[in-house]
């Protein structure tokens, strides 16, 4: 048995005396115009116009959704939610959990890499004053993701003001994290995450080499998160997901079979969380399907239906961290009972 197997069976027996305390995540998505019929603690909209809800917080993403589906994400409270600001930091929190996001203008702080470290640092400020310290879950937003060469990429230079701004923090407390690009400018790198007061512990993938252990090829940081986070409730938060094995690319210029690859990894990381705690038998799936060339979108969700065909997926048009890459799928395993809209 490996030290990560070994960490990861430790913490969900820990756990087991801290769920009932920890919460039970509820994720729900939604078609515009659909009634929500639940208490909300955070929610996040895909498109150009802002949807009218009453959510505590609420996160606008400026990327193009694909297809008729829904395009509202929104997680549900626990009883009564306080809402407020701390400087550029907006948050919503209940018994359980946090939900906080910052958005910045590059242009106030000499571009992406600045930016993102001026974001981390604030982040991790926050979240030292926070009752609740545990980061669980992070979504990282900018534009032009590919633009630049080589260490001067802009999804590079992204990955060295992330680094700088977490400074050094142990890479066995990165939290799962996505870290997309938008294809319509906004000049706006937005982060968003999701903390709790009781912590989460990282899974890492056995077929790929963790992101942040990747060799100096891919940057003067390597990416500072992990695979996934599983949480005390049996719930699994899986980081933005490609075609990877070991640290390398596979399938260019086939989006069919990056597809299948990427579902071979989130099964690998949902088998590798629930050997050592099966999840309830009411857990729900929620994907979000990032795609490069919206042409390709109808195959690629095809695919991904055959092989979760009771599953709600968010379709996006985005921009990958590496060019190569032709899509990128995240994933929620939800221990607690579907919540739905109609």
């Amino acid at each position: 048995m490996t030290s990560d197997e070994l960490s990861l069976r430790a913490y969900l027996r820990q756990a087991d005396a801290h769920t009932s305390g920890g919460g039970t995540l509820r994720i729900g998505y939604a078609a515009p115009g659909a009634a929500i019929e639940a208490p909300l603690l955070a929610a996040i909209t895909f498109g150009g116009e802002p949807a009218q809800l009453a959510a505590p917080l609420h996160v606008q993403v400026d990327l193009a959704p694909l297809g008729s589906g829904s395009t509202i994400e929104y997680w549900v409270a626990h009883g009564d939610v306080t809402a407020g600001r701390a400087g550029t930091v907006r948050y919503a929190h209940d018994e359980h959990f946090l939900f906080a996001a910052v958005e910045l203008d590059e242009g106030e702080h000499g571009g992406i890499l600045a930016a993102a470290e001026h974001a981390y640092r604030t982040i991790l400020e926050f979240q030292q004053q926070s009752a609740y310290p545990h980061l669980l879950r992070m979504w990282n937003f900018m534009d032009r993701v590919n633009e630049g060469e080589g260490d001067l990429e802009r999804y590079r230079q992204f990955c060295v003001g992330r680094a700088r701004g977490l400074g050094n923090a142990a890479t066995d407390q990165y939290p799962a994290a996505t870290a997309i690009g938008r294809q319509q400018p906004t000049q706006q790198l937005q982060v968003f995450w999701l903390a709790g007061r009781v912590p989460g512990v990282a899974v890492e993938n056995p077929r790929q080499v963790s992101a942040y252990r990747y060799p100096r090829v891919y940057g003067p940081a390597s990416p500072s998160f992990s695979r996934a986070t599983a949480l005390a409730d049996g719930s699994l938060l899986i980081s933005g997901t490609a075609s990877i094995v070991g640290h390398i690319s596979q399938h260019p210029d086939d989006p069919i079979a990056q597809a299948d690859e990427t579902l071979r990894n989130l099964e690998v990381l949902i088998e590798r969380a629930q050997e050592h705690r099966p999840a309830s038998a009411a857990t729900s799936r929620l994907l979000k399907v990032y795609v490069r060339n919206p042409l390709h979108a109808e195959a690629i969700v095809d695919r991904i239906r055959r092989a979760y065909p009771a599953d709600e997926a968010i379709v996006l048009a985005a921009e990958i961290c590496r060019r190569e890459l032709l899509l990128e799928v995240e994933c929620v395993l939800c221990a607690g009972a579907p919540v739905t809209s109609r």
